[in-house]
């Protein structure tokens, strides 16, 4: 059976229902400078300390960001289906039952992406965006806390009943309880980060609009897009963990890359909105 969520309903969280015809709502994030990144303990100490942090993922760095609007959550089937015509997902509701178009838009490639939301006047946010939106102030291995049990009721993330499912398919659990959802939940399940932003740990990974570099290259100023020459570059980054794995990959610090070609069932988007001075 599922574990009751230690955390207040996503009615009481925001104040509204989420319904099928519901439009895109933006948070504020007010910007400022943030750590970027995660190191192992050994010889460091402060913040961003993560006994799992992989060498991608350093050097700790500071970034200034402006402010930007981001998607309170992640992109519907519904929302998607209104701007386009279409619904690539493969997963709606539980097996054997209606798809709710209020699950997150999966199976949706970079590039596409990238287009259908400059025709809405949006953009995919920055890996650095993502990290800073995330984190919500945290400096801790998730932005519940740096132990995994923290998460519970804040993510959606494979548990007994997905391994059950397709143990071959399926990454190992890591102890994490049952939570009820097969694959991925309706958006706003789960409770909101300081933030106000649901789903960034787990559902489905999000893409972000950097090509995948090193954080030895310098950040664009304002919104922290990594400087890389594109002529070079191969992979697109995607962020947050999904209903496939365990928590540590729905790490504040985790990076993962992919070629933007690619769009599977644990991969949608989480749209941002720049902020233009008059």
């Amino acid at each position: 059976m599922p574990r009751q969520a230690k955390y207040p309903s996503v009615r009481a969280m925001v104040g509204f229902a989420l319904t099928r015809p519901m439009g895109l709502v933006f948070v504020l994030i007010l910007g400022g400078r943030f750590r970027m990144g995660a190191v192992t303990f050994s010889g460091n100490s402060g913040t961003n300390i993560d006994p799992g942090a992989r060498p991608s993922e350093g050097p700790v760095h500071e970034v200034h960001l402006q402010p930007f609007f981001l998607s309170k959550f992640e992109m519907t089937q519904g929302q998607w289906l209104r701007a386009t015509g279409q619904n690539p997902s493969r997963h709606g509701s539980l097996l054997g039952k209606e798809p709710s178009l209020l699950h997150p838009v999966e199976n949706v490639d970079w590039n596409t992406c990238d287009g259908v939301l400059g025709r809405l006047g949006l953009l995919l946010p920055t890996e650095a965006q993502w990290e800073y939106a995330t984190r919500a102030g945290t400096g801790t291995v998730w932005w519940t806390g740096s132990d995994s049990a923290s998460l519970e009721g804040g993510a959606n993330l494979a548990g007994p009943s997905e391994a059950k499912i397709a143990a071959d398919e399926w990454e190992p659990n890591e102890g994490w309880p049952d939570d009820g959802h097969l694959y991925h939940a309706p958006v706003g399940t789960f409770a909101a980060n300081p933030f106000g932003l649901h789903d960034v740990s787990g559902n489905v990974w999000e893409w972000c609009r950097d090509w995948a570099g090193s954080y030895d290259l310098p950040v664009e100023h304002g919104d922290g897009e990594r400087k890389i020459d594109s002529s070079r570059a191969r992979d697109r980054l995607m962020r947050g963990g999904s209903f496939y794995g365990g928590p540590r990959y729905a790490r504040s610090a985790r990076r993962s890359e992919t070629a933007g070609s690619i769009a599977v069932d644990n991969l949608g988007v989480r749209p941002a909105c720049k902020i233009i001075a008059e």
